[in-house]
């Protein structure tokens, strides 16, 4: 009598009948996956703005060195886009439709106003909160293409002497 820990007889692998696994499908649909996944790959772009809150705001502000130096701020309402410095209005932009911001003349003010800026390489957006982000955007794009390094981003109110 024999002791086994298997129970069934088994058969010796030289007289099984050797079955073959039928991969082909498998590899034809990781071929049809892996050209989906890099096909995609093409139509998807990350892109990255980089922007700047304003460093002389906020309840830490440093007033140790005197006055914050005035930069240029570009204000973006429904009815008019400005350009702003300090407390002063440098150039009024009337807007025409919600979709037909003056995007040329706005190019062609900020490349003569950053001439004349203290500050020639940072400028802040400050648009309502109405406006659509693209708008803002471009603006973004606006300013960097006419030399600005820095971008600053804000908000503006309806009427700037009413706090909030």
């Amino acid at each position: 009598m024999k002791l086994s820990l298997f129970k069934q007889n088994r058969v010796p692998s030289d007289t099984m009948d050797e079955n073959e696994i039928d991969i082909a499908p498998v590899m034809n649909m990781f071929i049809i996956l892996v050209t989906f996944l890099v096909s995609m790959a093409v139509f998807t772009h990350m892109a990255i703005l980089e922007f700047t809150l304003p460093p002389n705001v906020g309840t830490n502000l440093d007033l140790s060195k005197g006055k914050p130096k005035v930069k240029i701020t570009i204000r973006l309402g429904s009815d008019y886009c400005g350009i702003v410095m300090g407390e002063k209005l440098l150039d009024s932009l009337p807007v025409t439709d919600t979709a037909n911001y003056p995007f040329s003349a706005l190019r062609t003010q900020l490349a003569l106003r950053r001439k004349e800026a203290t500050i020639q390489d940072e400028v802040v957006i400050a648009p309502l909160d109405a406006i659509a982000f693209k708008q803002v955007v471009k603006v973004m794009d606006i300013a960097r293409e006419t030399g600005f390094e820095r971008v600053g981003l804000s908000s503006a109110t309806l009427d700037p002497g009413v706090a909030k």
